[in-house]
C-alpha cells in the first residue's frame, strides 16, 4: 500500500551524503556514456528531422540542445536531447526489466539542472533518482509489460523523468507525489515497430522525457493527480501490465540501488544480440573463422519471445531492422573481423553498412535463431549458445554467460572511455572530449551545470565540418 507515496518521499529526501560511493560512481559512468550517445546521435539524419521540427516551433530559452546549441524550454530540450540519446541503439539497458533508463535520466536531469541553475551534485542526484524510479517501475511490471507490447522506456520513463525534475526543482514530497501521479497519465509506447518497422521508436524516450518534465512543472503549479497512480486498481501496474509485483517498487529502497544492475552497451544493436557477438569474439580468440567457409550457424535462445524479437529479420529493410536482426548483425561482425567496441557493430557501423551487400546477406541467410528445448542451451538464462558448422568439417561451439557490459561482466573504466571517445572524437573539436571526461570526473566541484553544458555544443563553423552519421 502507498507505494507511490513512498517513492515520492524517497525522492524528495534524497541527499548526496546518503548515497553510497559506488552508486555515485556508477551514475557518473552512466552520465559520461549518455553524453557520448547524445552528441553522436545528434548527427544522424532522423535526429536532424526531430531537431528541425522543434526549431520551427520552439519556445522558451532555459535549456540547451546538445551539439546544436539552441535554447529551448526545458521540456523541449529534454525531448530532443533524449531523442538524440536513443538515436542509434547505443544507450544503456536494465536488461532484466527490460528498459533503457539512461536516455531519459540524463537528458532530463541536464535540462532541469540548467533550468534551475543547479550544481553538479544536484545533477548527480537527479540522475540517480531518475534511474531508480524508472527501473523500479519497469521491474515491478516485468516481464508482463513487455509481453503486452508496451515499450518500457516510454511507458515507465515518465515516472523517472518526473522524479528527477521534482528533485531539481526542490519540490516537497507532496508535490513530488503529484508529479509522479501526473506523469502516469503520459505513459504510452507500443512495440509494433518490432514487427512492421518505422522510425518512431527512436523518439520514444523523448516522449517520456518531455512528459516527466511537464508533470513536475504542472505539479509545482498546483495541479494534482491520483496518489495511487502505480498501485491503484486502475493504476499503472494493473492497466499496463496486468500481472506485477508491487514489492519491487519499494523493496530495499535507499539501501539497495537497482541502478547497479543496469548495463552499458558496447554495441549499437538490441541488447539481446550482444551475447552472440561476444561469443564470436571468444571463438575467434581460439580459432579462425572465414565467413566464406561457414556452412551454418545456429544461435540457441531459451525464449520464443527473444527469438521473435531478434531472429525474425534476416534481410533488414532499414538500419533499425539491422539493429534488431541477429543474423545480419552477426554477419557484420564475422565479415569485419574486429572485436570489442571496434568489432563492426558500433555506433558508426550501422548507419553506413550496405544493407544489400551480397556477402553480408549470404552469411546472414546461414544464421538461424532457434528456441532451445531439449539440449544444454535450454538452460541458458541471459545469453545464447552458438554452434558453427564449417565447410572443412569443424563444428565450433561457444557461449559467453554474460555479455560485456552487464553487471556480471562490466566494462572497465578504460573500456567505457574508449566507447565514449569512439562516439565523440569524430565530431568534437580536438581536446573537447578530454575536457568533458575531466568535467564528469570532477562533477561535484561544478557550481553551475552550465559549465558542463557549454562543452556539449559546437559552433556553426565546427558543425559544418561534421559529416552526418549516415554519410560517414
Amino acid at each position: 500500500m502507498h507505494e507511490s507515496r513512498t517513492l515520492a518521499q524517497w525522492v524528495a529526501g534524497l541527499r548526496y551524503e546518503d548515497v553510497p560511493r559506488e552508486v555515485r560512481e556508477q551514475a557518473r559512468r552512466f552520465i559520461l556514456d549518455n553524453i557520448g550517445c547524445q552528441i553522436a546521435g545528434a548527427t544522424l539524419p532522423w535526429s536532424r528531422s526531430y531537431y528541425d521540427v522543434l526549431r520551427r516551433t520552439r519556445s522558451g530559452s532555459d535549456a540547451t540542445v546538445a551539439f546544436f546549441g539552441d535554447k529551448l524550454a526545458p521540456d523541449e530540450a529534454a525531448f530532443i536531447n533524449s531523442a538524440f540519446n536513443h538515436a542509434n541503439e547505443t544507450d544503456d539497458t536494465h536488461l532484466k526489466s527490460p528498459t533503457h533508463p539512461g536516455n531519459i535520466a540524463m537528458p532530463v536531469s541536464l535540462a532541469m539542472a540548467e533550468y534551475a541553475h543547479a550544481s553538479g551534485v544536484k545533477l548527480l542526484l537527479g540522475v540517480i533518482a531518475a534511474y531508480e524510479i524508472h527501473i523500479r517501475v519497469s521491474w515491478a511490471c516485468s516481464p508482463y509489460l513487455h509481453y503486452r507490447g508496451h515499450h518500457p522506456p516510454v511507458a515507465c520513463g515518465p515516472f523517472g523523468a518526473a522524479a528527477s525534475s521534482a528533485l531539481m526543482m526542490g519540490l516537497s514530497a507532496e508535490k513530488t507525489l503529484n508529479a509522479l501521479a501526473i506523469a502516469g497519465s503520459h505513459s504510452a509506447g507500443m512495440m509494433e515497430y518490432a514487427n512492421s518497422g518505422g522510425s518512431m521508436k527512436r523518439m520514444h524516450s523523448g516522449i517520456a522525457a518531455q512528459a516527466g518534465v511537464r508533470a513536475a512543472l504542472f505539479a509545482d503549479a498546483g495541479i494534482t493527480g491520483p496518489h495511487s497512480i502505480l498501485e491503484g486498481e486502475k493504476g499503472f501496474c494493473e492497466v499496463f501490465a496486468g500481472k506485477y509485483d508491487l514489492s519491487r517498487l519499494t523493496a530495499g529502497l535507499g539501501s539497495r540501488y537497482e541502478l547497479m544492475q543496469n548495463a552499458l552497451k558496447p554495441y549499437s544493436c538490441c541488447h539481446v544480440i550482444h551475447a552472440s557477438l561476444d561469443t564470436i569474439d571468444e571463438i575467434r580468440d581460439r580459432e579462425p573463422i572465414d565467413p566464406a567457409q561457414v556452412q551454418s550457424i545456429k544461435v540457441f535462445m531459451n525464449s520464443d519471445r527473444l527469438q521473435a524479437l531478434v531472429g525474425t529479420i534476416v534481410e533488414p529493410p532499414d538500419i533499425l531492422g539491422a539493429q534488431f536482426s541477429l543474423p545480419f548483425s552477426l554477419a557484420m561482425r564475422l565479415h569485419h573481423g574486429g572485436r570489442g567496441v571496434h568489432g563492426g557493430n558500433g555506433f558508426w557501423d550501422y548507419p553506413n553498412v550496405d544493407l544489400k551487400d551480397p556477402a553480408l546477406l549470404a552469411t546472414a541467410r546461414k544464421i538461424a535463431c532457434v528456441v532451445a528445448e531439449d539440449n544444454e542451451w535450454a538452460r541458458v538464462d541471459r545469453c545464447e549458445g552458438v554452434e558453427i558448422e564449417m565447410s572443412d568439417g569443424r563444428r565450433i561451439r561457444g557461449n559467453v554467460p554474460f555479455s560485456k557490459g552487464l553487471p556480471e561482466n562490466p566494462m572497465s573504466e578504460a573500456e567505457i572511455k574508449e566507447k565514449f571517445h569512439s562516439l565523440v572524437d569524430p565530431i568534437l573539436p580536438r581536446g573537447r572530449s578530454r575536457q568533458i571526461v575531466e568535467a564528469i570526473d570532477a562533477l561535484e566541484r561544478i557550481a553551475d551545470i552550465g559549465e558542463l553544458v557549454k562543452l556539449l555544443v559546437l559552433s556553426p563553423a565546427e558543425r559544418a565540418q561534421v559529416k552526418t552519421g549516415a554519410a560517414r
